[in-house]
């Protein structure tokens, strides 16, 4: 599926974009069969609800579209894999795990927090490929899991504003009225909660020492950055297909010295790191599937939105996206799912501002970012830092968002009063 939409990518070969449906037919087979027995009841049943509905609607065009967008996000998934396995044998990277070592715990912390932020901001789940390098092979088990909680939750606080995760574009085209960028400079303001409270709890003195070697990070996400914009304008790709098209080859200039002194065994380990993501690539891609089935019944009127919801408080309905996004990505459904149908009834509440209607929704995402084992920052954090799901999401993350989620709904409430 790589290599075709790498292909398709470059060509723009019909052809090719069948080759890849194709080989996610034949990969659904292979990687259910390497899936757990709960895994397999959920990937199955997402199925064959997507594809129940298509069938009973008349909309089987909805299914090729989510394919597509199910092989774009594997091949996602590869570009990103490629990117660790050439960090992960870099010399400048044993430098730098070098440096990471000599920091306290809470200093690590604090490092990992803000570069995996940053990084993210720009490249989504695939900053875990990015940090998780600094991790020494051999770290005991319970810093693997503190390393990878503090990641993902600077993943997580990313959504909340970063205009490259799908969950803005989403919004933003439910909630047109405020703008992209007032959508972002709310959600930065979040993020800044966010992180300021993440580092009182869990963080430590000497941020300065944490922070010093993330000067090159910014930069590094502002050029690329810079290059997803500009391979939008030039050649209408989204950021998604052009980290899928640009990724790989940074990959290549990283590891050039590997390539050079062995270049079979740098594929042959980017090839077997592909094992570790197959079953989540395969519950994303029935869980997009099954999105755009939804989103074209939304898009039909044949789903009727519920009303009614005028008369609730404020504060309930900002905190509603929360616990509904949250209960049904628990469930196995992803979250561009279940905001692309509470949209919809929040902006038909007028009393609701569209700033706040689009912070309450990014909101949600990030809960489900960070505490659904069936969205992927979570499940590809758990592969790359080779720790359960369960440990990954509760302890740290499950008392940030507790701590976090009332301060945002406070800071949302107080930002619609303003603005209404």
């Amino acid at each position: 599926m790589w290599l075709c939409q790498e292909i398709r990518l470059a060509t723009g070969s019909a052809a090719v974009a069948w080759a890849g449906a194709a080989a996610f037919a034949a990969y659904f087979v292979l990687a259910l069969g390497c899936s757990r027995a709960s895994q397999r009841g959920v990937i199955l049943a997402v199925a064959a609800v997507a594809v129940g509905l298509a069938l009973e609607y008349g909309m089987p065009q909805a299914l090729g579209a989510g394919v597509d967008s199910a092989v774009l996000f594997a091949a996602f998934l590869s570009s990103m894999q490629m990117l660790r396995v050439a960090l992960s044998t870099s010399t400048l990277m044993v430098a730098m795990r070098e440096r990471f070592g000599l920091l306290t715990p809470q200093q690590q912390h604090d490092s990992t927090l803000v570069g995996s932020h940053l990084t993210a901001s720009v490249l989504g789940a695939g900053s875990l490929a990015v940090v998780s390098p600094l991790l020494a092979p051999d770290a005991p088990a319970g810093h693997r899991r503190a390393f990878a909680q503090a990641a993902l939750q600077g993943v997580g606080l990313a959504v909340l504003w970063s205009p490259f995760f799908v969950a803005m574009a989403v919004c933003v085209r439910f909630v047109s009225a405020p703008g992209l960028g007032l959508a972002v400079l709310n959600g930065l303001a979040m993020a800044a909660i966010g992180l300021a409270l993440s580092h009182m709890v869990d963080g430590g003195t000497g941020r300065r020492r944490s922070l010093a070697g993330l000067r090159g990070t910014a930069g590094a996400v502002a050029a690329l950055a810079l290059a997803i914009v500009l391979a939008n304008r030039l050649w209408h790709l989204s950021s998604l297909e052009s980290v899928v098209i640009g990724i790989p080859v940074l990959s290549l200039v990283i590891a050039h010295r590997q390539l050079r002194a062995g270049a079979a065994r740098t594929v042959r380990m980017w090839f077997d790191s592909l094992e570790s993501i197959s079953v989540e690539a395969l519950i994303v891609g029935v869980a997009l599937v099954l999105g755009e089935v939804v989103n074209r019944m939304l898009m039909q009127g044949i789903v009727a939105i519920p009303h009614g919801a005028d008369a609730w408080p404020v504060p309930l309905l900002i905190l509603m996206p929360a616990v509904v996004m949250l209960t049904t990505s628990l469930l196995g459904l992803h979250p561009i799912v279940s905001a692309s149908c509470l949209l919809p009834v929040l902006t038909s509440i007028t009393k609701l501002h569209g700033l706040v209607v689009i912070g309450s929704v990014l909101l949600g995402w990030m809960l489900c970012v960070m505490l659904s084992g069936f969205v992927v920052p979570v499940m590809y954090a758990a592969s790359v830092f080779d720790v359960r799901v369960g440990g990954l999401v509760m302890g740290r993350n499950l008392r940030f968002c507790a701590g976090f989620v009332p301060v945002a709904v406070a800071y949302l409430w107080a930002l619609n009063a303003l603005l209404a």
